[in-house]
């Protein structure tokens, strides 16, 4: 019989976030030395369109290290941890068996829409798993939780079968629930709020609206409203999770 197996597509959403805000600092300051450096037409194009060329780089070097594998294989007394890039060479590989009686705690953790099981060690190493893809054809299909929920509850039937007691599954927070996580989705929201604010203003204009630039259009007046669910989404875990720290004997205690 082989042992339970689960893996999914890690998506650094954080490191994504933080890149293209980071790739837009870095375009408009840029653009704004451009300015400020050339004397003439001639002297301003190749400054913009390396700050562009910049721009890209730096958002997609962050969006390909962002994208990595997980995979999770229960053992009879541990669980083999094995992560490694998508993407060779733009991240580190990292292993490890995690015996079972050095697992302090199992969780579930939001990553932006979707939810991972989180795994931290008495030593306060932590792990997380994301779900795998929905049983169906094509590559777009929605996140299988149903699948890493039912892998959760094997662990917890593994750890038992060994001797050890069942850790339950709790709300944990996440990189979006803590400060800086806010943080930086309310200064996306500002940027998309922006940028909604420029297309409509651009259409009001009378701005020609082709095909393409019809989806693109769509695309950011649409934006602050999917920042916005998010940003709701990962303050009401927090609350929640607060509260429950708040009401446990632990902390009452």
């Amino acid at each position: 019989m082989s042992a339970p197996t689960h893996q999914g597509l890690y998506r650094n959403t954080p490191l994504v976030a933080g890149g293209l805000l980071g790739a837009i600092a870095l375009l408009i300051g840029g653009i704004a030395a451009a300015l400020q450096i050339a004397t003439t037409g001639d002297e301003l194009l190749p400054l913009i369109f390396g700050t562009l060329g910049a721009f890209v780089l730096t958002f997609a070097i962050c969006m390909l290290a962002a994208l990595r594998r997980h995979r999770w294989t229960i053992e009879p007394e541990a669980v083999l941890i094995e992560e490694r890039p998508l993407v060779p060479l733009t991240g580190r590989r990292r292993t490890r068996r995690v015996p079972f009686a050095e697992i302090a705690a199992l969780s579930n953790v939001q990553n932006a829409a979707d939810d991972l099981l989180a795994l931290t060690t008495r030593v306060g190493e932590r792990f997380v798993l994301p779900p795998g893809l929905a049983p169906g054809k094509g590559l777009i299909r929605p996140p299988d939780q149903e699948g890493l929920t039912g892998f959760a509850a094997q662990l917890q039937t593994a750890m038992k079968a060994a001797g050890y007691a069942a850790l339950p599954m709790t709300d944990g927070l996440g990189f979006w629930n803590r400060p800086a996580g806010l943080a930086l989705l309310g200064a996306t929201l500002v940027l998309s709020l922006g940028l909604a604010g420029i297309t409509l203003w651009g259409l009001w204009e009378g701005a020609t609206v082709r095909h393409r630039s019809g989806e693109a259009a769509a695309i950011l007046v649409m934006l602050p409203v999917g920042v916005g669910w998010m940003l709701r989404r990962a303050w009401r875990r927090r609350r929640s999770v607060m509260r429950a720290m708040q009401g446990s004997p632990v902390a009452s205690g």
